[in-house]
């Protein structure tokens, strides 16, 4: 037998690649002590030494151990590194310790692995959690015992009236069954008629057709002669989509637009844009996409790090090439919600949460040289962190530059509904969580009124209005905030806790046009518990579906029933006590759930996000004024509630394959 000798030089090359383990994370988290602290640690395997090595984590103090091999560093946002030792071996051990985890989704991820000369690796992890118990509502809650009837549907119809025997539901299309047009009623109102001559609808308007035929499609077809009238509370009944955070494919997101028509929402209120990404095409900014919509590492050069390739890492910590839509797929989008009665408000926040158009900008200059939409001041002195912990993502409203880039901004957008013939109803420009210590050495006051009346000319000069969130009506001048109210289709107010629980009613005594976005009842990214495996943060409590159910627009003081997971309020009859009354209640225009995505990673964790825990808030922006005597009476009606979701909603998510909560 004869052997080559390149052979016997190759064979063991071969072998040797092989075998070569690749470099991976072990990631194991440790018991909490007295104080709430924990020992984590992170086991570095076959990293190469003289790498660095970034991850994505829910920004939490840190320290490191005493025998830590080396000091782990927080950048900004949710982004941390280490650079890995020189006399590192193959299996590297990492302790730090920090708060407790309170649920498994905390714990951090997006490894990455930086090697100067080479792509950006990224790491495999495997975790080791602690056993953990959480605590979940009582069964009790969940009992289902009512037997949901022919035209119980969600969100509740006003009246109905049944006859006697059975009828059968004619199978023809809408369009061949008999449509009146209706003098009396109101906006969205309806009337349905089935007996057995047929069925006959009666509407008010467009609203209250496409009202009556989704309410006419969720009815059996075998049922007993039924006359149902109908109508909504609110008129603006909304959903707050941040596709920012966490990218929402096209096709995703027209699902969510058929299953939000189900419940009779009428208004997406699309988050666009934040300090973690930009996700519309804008042809004449192409840096917004390019750049702003594309993840990658920062690069180290001299001492500081710079993000030339693309901006920071989102929450998930990965990587990637541009995560956006198209022109073509927003007009597409907007197209398909306003054929199914629902109104698209895109948001574009500013002048705080602006961190990716202004480092898109920053490459656009890098790019063209042109510095005429510069956001931000090389050298501004101003020392902040945002609620989101990042240090760069202030508009400088005194720069020309921020006003041609919303010009721009604004233009294009308008021209898009003007191709997609759908009305735009408003630009949501934010206005929320300037951090202090913004535009230092300058009024805080003064730069706010600047940005405001500046925004205010761009939007009266092309006749479109503004919404915001309740941050853009506070510490403005009086004349500002009367311009301000002649332009704003409405604000959502959000901070309801403590002392800010009066908010909503005193922003509406002053006639401001507000919609209620509660976080204790609305902010359905709030995890539904503290389980083991429930996604979402805790920062504003907990929500599941019991507790959006509570809200009663008309007497907000009395929507939060209970504190933690499931600790009741004591002597809740007594909540209003003290605090400002409603005294213009026709100021609250409308009810929107919040679904922000810091902590989502798929599609299916949205959708569990929504369903249930959404439903209660759908259910009290079309029937605002619910009345409980008493927590008996409060438990009755969720009973029924909760019963026709387990009856009619849970068999149409496993038919469609929603993942979604399910008790």
């Amino acid at each position: 037998m004869k052997i080559n000798l390149l052979t016997l030089l190759v064979l063991p090359i071969l072998t040797l690649a092989c075998t070569r383990e690749e470099p991976s994370v072990q990631w194991k988290e440790g018991a909490a002590d007295d104080s709430g602290k924990a020992c984590f640690e992170l086991i570095l395997k076959n990293v190469p030494a003289g790498s660095r090595v970034w991850f994505s984590r829910i920004p939490q103090r840190l320290t490191m151990a005493e025998d830590a091999p080396l000091t782990i560093n927080f950048y900004k946002g949710n982004s941390y590194y280490f650079d890995v030792p020189e006399c590192s071996g193959k299996e590297l051990s990492i302790k730090y310790i920090s708060d407790a985890l309170p649920r498994k989704s905390w714990a951090p991820e997006g490894f990455y692995m930086q090697v100067s000369g080479k792509p950006d690796k990224e790491l495999p992890v495997e975790y080791i959690f602690i056993e953990r118990k959480g605590t979940e509502p009582g069964a009790e809650w969940f009992a289902k015992s009512f037997q949901p009837l022919a035209a119980d549907i969600i969100p509740s119809v006003k009246t109905v009236t049944y006859g006697d025997g059975t009828v059968t539901k004619p199978e023809e299309s809408l369009a061949k069954i008999e449509v009146v047009q209706s003098a009396t009623g109101k906006q969205g109102w309806y009337k349905i008629v089935i007996d057995e001559s047929g069925a006959t609808i009666f509407a008010y308007d467009r609203d209250g057709f496409r009202n009556a035929s989704i309410t006419y499609n969720l009815l059996p077809n075998q049922l007993p002669p039924i006359t149902i009238e109908d109508w909504a509370d609110f008129q603006y009944r909304g959903f707050m989509l941040d596709v920012a955070r966490s990218f929402v494919a096209k096709d995703d997101v027209l699902k969510l637009i058929d299953y939000l028509g189900r419940y009779k929402v009428n208004k997406l209120h699309f988050h666009l844009v934040d300090d973690e990404g930009w996700a519309l095409e804008i042809p004449e900014l192409p840096e917004l996409t390019s750049y702003g919509a594309r993840h990658a590492l920062p690069i180290e050069m001299g001492d500081t790090l710079w993000e030339l390739e693309g901006i920071l890492p989102s929450t998930n910590g990965k990587l990637n090439e541009g995560l956006f839509y198209t022109q073509e797929e927003y007009k597409e989008i907007i197209k398909y919600a306003w054929e199914r009665n629902i109104s698209v408000i895109p948001e574009f926040d500013a002048p705080g949460h602006s961190r990716a158009a202004i480092r898109s900008m920053e490459a656009y200059e890098r790019r063209t040289g042109d510095d005429s939409f510069r956001l931000s001041s090389p050298g501004d002195p101003s020392k902040y962190s945002s609620a989101q912990h990042f240090d760069d993502n202030v508009l400088d409203v005194e720069l020309p530059g921020v006003y041609k880039f919303m010009e721009c901004l604004f233009d294009n957008v308008i021209a898009l509904y003007a191709d997609a013939e759908v009305p735009l109803e408003a630009i949501h420009i934010g206005g929320d969580e300037v951090p202090a210590g913004a535009w230092a050495g300058r009024s805080r006051l003064e730069m706010k009124d600047l940005f405001i009346n500046r925004m205010l000319d761009i939007a009266e000069k092309r006749n479109v209005m503004l919404a915001g969130w309740q941050e853009i009506t506070q510490n403005i001048k009086p004349e500002t905030a009367e311009r301000l109210k002649k332009q704003l289709l409405f604000i959502n107010v959000w901070s309801t806790r403590g002392k800010d629980m009066e908010l909503p009613y005193i922003l509406a005594n002053e006639d401001w046009p507000v919609i209620l976005s509660n976080v204790q009842n609305t902010y359905i990214d709030l995890a539904y518990s503290d389980g083991p495996d429930e996604t979402g943060l805790h920062w504003g409590g907990y929500v599941d579906e019991r507790k959006t159910f509570a809200l009663q627009p008309y007497n907000l003081y009395e929507s939060v029933r209970w504190t933690g997971v499931d600790t009741p309020v004591e002597n809740l009859a007594a909540a209003s006590d003290g605090r400002t009354p409603l005294l213009k209640p026709w100021n609250i225009k409308g009810v929107q759930v919040q679904l922000w995505s810091e902590n989502l990673r798929n599609f299916g964790a949205f959708t569990y996000s929504i369903f249930p825990k959404a439903l209660g808030a759908f259910e009290r922006a079309w029937n605002a004024r619910p009345y409980w005597e008493d927590d008996d009476a409060f438990k009755k009606d969720f009973d029924r509630f909760y019963s026709i979701i387990a009856a009619k909603e849970f068999p149409y998510y496993d038919q469609l394959g929603i993942r979604y909560k399910k008790r």
